[in-house]
């Protein structure tokens, strides 16, 4: 039996949010009010240094339920069959038919809060539809934006006869297309569409190829090779990762090729110092990017487009000595436009933008 788990790349995601657009209209979720985000994947925005002192940083870093081995929101639920249960092939699964609204797993969840707003926090995994108001509330307004010029999201749902108008109807055992009032939802990965022997949408609509689906109990899958050269794993949804040695509720949500977020370093790792050119720019054949190593390693680089889909391959895991560095590389073949140049060493990531003419 599976035993199913997700890997994010941080060197490969740019924090394009392409993962939350599918995942929203894949899972009818609702829009953010009352302190509840409905956001089944959302983000945790990082910020550290200062621009004044020149080391400003900043990270997108994709979050969602951790589908965690020692569940505690399964622990804390009180109903027996229990609404929150883990199956076999390891998802936190959620029946709601049977949950009661009483939001224990919310309070259970190390990622999961009952108001972000008033506890400071970017997001919660697991949200609660309210029992006064009807699921997606947003289509009961009449409020126009220019009145007599456009409909209002009430005028909207009916027109179409639906709520939420663009809903995606789908039949699961557990889990409703849209979830009622006084229950709480989360991601289940997808299950509708693992049954159809599909990915999860936020896995397939990512244009970098950042997200890793897959068995944690096959050594030879995907994610099992991904995370074999380390990983952090969130402690909690204030940012904090778990330390070495530190388990908590083993979430199966793993974050690989960035240190930034608490990856410990190994030896022999290369580190990049934050000097990079590409040139000539605008290019319109041959191009140059140089750059310095500290110290030897493994470098990659690759060429982005604007939405963030890897275009051109040039430097795959190749090893290179201590010192200045220079790659060449043939832009012929791109369209005009823009593109983000990236080098990765195994512990940081670097950009430049690059015009092609």
């Amino acid at each position: 039996m599976s035993k199913y788990g997700m890997a994010i790349d941080l060197q490969k995601c740019v924090g394009c949010g392409a993962c939350a657009l599918a995942c929203k209209t894949e899972n009818n979720t609702e829009f953010e009010h009352d302190g509840t985000k409905y956001n089944w994947a959302d983000f945790l925005t990082l910020t550290e240094g200062t621009f004044a002192e020149g080391n400003l940083k900043y990270k997108v870093l994709p979050v969602l339920c951790n589908h965690c081995t020692d569940a505690p929101c399964v622990e804390g639920c009180p109903v027996s069959p229990k609404a929150l249960y883990k199956t076999e092939d390891g998802i936190t699964m959620h029946n709601s038919d049977l949950c009661i609204g009483c939001r224990l797993c919310q309070n259970n969840c190390p990622y999961s809060s009952k108001d972000v707003n008033n506890d400071g926090v970017q997001y919660s995994v697991i949200s609660y539809n309210p029992y006064e108001s009807s699921p997606h509330s947003f289509y009961e307004d009449e409020t126009t934006i220019i009145p007599g010029g456009t409909s209002s999201p009430a005028e909207i749902a009916q027109e179409v006869g639906v709520v939420p108008p663009d809903k995606n109807e789908y039949t699961h055992p557990e889990y409703k297309a849209v979830r009622p009032s006084d229950v709480t939802e989360k991601c289940i990965f997808c299950d509708h569409r693992l049954q159809n022997g599909e990915l999860p949408y936020c896995v397939v609509s990512c244009p970098s190829e950042a997200r890793i689906f897959g068995d944690l109990d096959d050594p030879g899958s995907e994610i099992s090779l991904a995370i074999a050269d380390g990983y952090v794993r969130l402690k909690n949804n204030r940012g904090d990762s778990l330390l070495p040695g530190e388990e908590g509720p083993k979430p199966n949500v793993f974050y690989i090729n960035d240190s930034t977020v608490g990856m410990n370093e190994k030896p022999g790792i290369s580190k990049l110092t934050k000097k990079m050119q590409i040139y000539p720019n605008p290019a319109s054949n041959n191009a140059h990017a140089e750059f310095d190593l500290d110290e030897p390693g493994i470098v990659s680089f690759s060429l982005f487009n604007i939405s963030g889909k890897e275009v051109l391959r040039i430097h795959d895991k190749m090893f290179h000595e201590t010192g200045k560095q220079q790659i060449s590389f043939d832009v012929s073949g791109l369209k005009s436009g823009t593109y983000v140049g990236k080098i990765t060493t195994r512990d940081e990531a670097f950009t430049a933008n690059i015009i092609v003419m």
